[in-house]
């Protein structure tokens, strides 16, 4: 995957490896120490998006290990996603 500031990625459109539009990137956790991205919190384009783990707020849990590609969005792998939320 290309090298990304981390700041660029906020408001960027999230789409799955399978180009189903899952929502849009609203922030960022990663490691202080390192500068590792460790997931995004994405706000989901619709409410029955699944697959991911979600926050108090409802956003999107995505670990940044699925992240893909990004361009015009942010490529997320889905084979590894959770089945049951």
């Amino acid at each position: 995957m290309t090298t990304v500031l981390a700041s660029t990625l906020s408001d960027t459109p999230v789409m799955g490896s399978d180009g189903t539009k899952i929502g849009t990137v609203h922030n960022i956790t990663m490691n202080v120490e390192t500068g590792e991205l460790q997931r995004l919190l994405v706000t989901p384009a619709t409410d029955d998006v699944r697959g991911f783990d979600t926050n108090d707020d409802g956003k999107l849990v995505v670990p940044a290990s699925r992240m893909n590609d990004i361009d015009d969005y942010l490529i997320v792998d889905l084979t590894g996603r959770n089945t049951g939320t």
